[in-house]
């Protein structure tokens, strides 16, 4: 149940118990009796009719927005009822139990609670006085009652309002904190949908793009040539592969082999005879590895392979180029090392679209290294580094 379910069963108990008290006191007369229900029970039912209103639903959280000067008149018209009860019985002080309460959680604020308390122990300290007959004695006990009541009250409502301002303030915050999180976890979904979309621009250059442009140049020189049977041969080949390439992508599982179970070794081969017999280039591979690499990591390194024979293709005017992948210490290194022009004060950096720039965030994602560099003199050699996998298991289990 919330605060104000609770609170009806207070007052409705305390109203009962007080009629019954005032209907069976024999010292009383039948009008002072009746009199003392109807006023209790007025009392009763201008709670459940206004002031049952003002009370929040759940302290410190469901505060009402009514301007202070109903909750007030309201209050007033409980103190006058509560006060009447007192002045024609002593006993109904005990209206204070829920009297003093009430004008706490029926006030819009502290500085109202505090005054109508104030005001509410005094009427009923006065009422009390008069019911004694303003003996020197009632005056004392009456102010006396009113004063303690008041201090008490005071007291223990604003450590009570503390608490429920403090929860209030903690809700809020939570709330302001819940609503962080949905704001992180929408940005961290949408840096992942941009991710993975740069992923698919990259496989898509690497794989598809790459082989189309490579069918380009094998048509033109197809055209130029008297016999061109073996590059027709060679284009439909790197058709095939770029049709593999395309059903790879669609699978979420690109590869670069015709088939997803080609050993890495033969990959690597199979990508630089093909290179040689489009470009005319001729290419020798070396892989010394004592350990099959994980399956991301052979994808990403056959990428980086595609994208440096590529732009050998494009850019070097090469006679020769030397491929090697070998374990070096603690890292797996592969270099592509070309006899052409050299890079001319080119960088890394000045690449544009999805090249040289896609490639290093490809090899970083894995915690790898890219460099171009000049071959001493003429060429140019690309390195791709990474951490070798069987030693980052070594170091895990020790």
């Amino acid at each position: 149940m919330n605060t104000r379910h609770w609170w009806d069963i207070a007052v409705g108990l305390v109203i009962i118990v007080l009629s019954a008290i005032s209907a069976m006191n024999s010292e009383y007369s039948v009008v002072e009796r009746w009199a003392l229900v109807a006023l209790l029970l007025s009392l009763g039912a201008l709670y459940g009719a206004v002031l049952r209103r003002f009370v929040p639903v759940q302290i410190g959280l469901d505060q009402h927005d009514t301007p202070a000067i109903y909750s007030m008149i309201g209050q007033m018209a409980m103190i006058a009822l509560a006060a009447a009860t007192v002045s024609l019985s002593a006993d109904m002080m005990n209206t204070m139990v829920i009297v003093l309460p009430l004008i706490w959680l029926s006030s819009s604020g502290t500085r109202q609670a505090v005054l109508m308390n104030v005001v509410a122990t005094s009427a009923l300290g006065t009422a009390f006085a008069f019911n004694q007959g303003w003996t020197t004695s009632g005056n004392i006990t009456a102010f006396a009652i009113a004063g303690i009541s008041t201090a008490f009250s005071i007291a223990l409502g604003l450590w009570i309002s503390g608490i429920a301002n403090w929860g209030s303030e903690r809700a809020r915050l939570l709330e302001e904190l819940t609503e962080a999180q949905s704001e992180l976890e929408a940005a961290h979904r949408e840096s992942g949908a941009a991710g993975e979309r740069e992923r698919i621009a990259r496989d898509i250059h690497d794989t598809i793009a790459q082989s189309l442009t490579s069918i380009v140049m094998l048509a033109q020189r197809a055209s130029r040539e008297s016999n061109p049977a073996q590059t027709i041969a060679v284009v439909e080949e790197t058709a095939r592969d770029a049709l593999s390439d395309a059903r790879g992508l669609v699978a979420a599982n690109a590869t670069v082999a015709a088939t997803a179970s080609a050993p890495f070794e033969a990959s690597l081969t199979r990508l630089g005879t093909r290179f040689a017999r489009e470009s005319g280039v001729q290419i020798s591979t070396t892989v010394e590895l004592s350990q099959q690499l994980p399956r991301e990591l052979e994808v990403m390194l056959l990428r980086c392979v595609q994208e440096g024979l590529a732009n050998v293709r494009k850019h070097a005017r090469a006679g020769h180029v030397a491929m090697a992948l070998q374990r070096v210490d603690q890292e797996i290194r592969l270099t592509i090392t070309d006899d052409g022009r050299g890079l001319g004060g080119a960088t890394i950096d000045d690449e544009r679209g999805f090249g040289l720039p896609g490639m290093r965030e490809r090899v970083a994602l894995v915690g790898g290294t890219l460099s171009l560099s000049d071959a001493g003199g003429d060429g140019v050699t690309l390195a791709v580094t990474v951490p070798n996998p069987e030693a980052l298991t070594q170091e895990s289990l020790t």
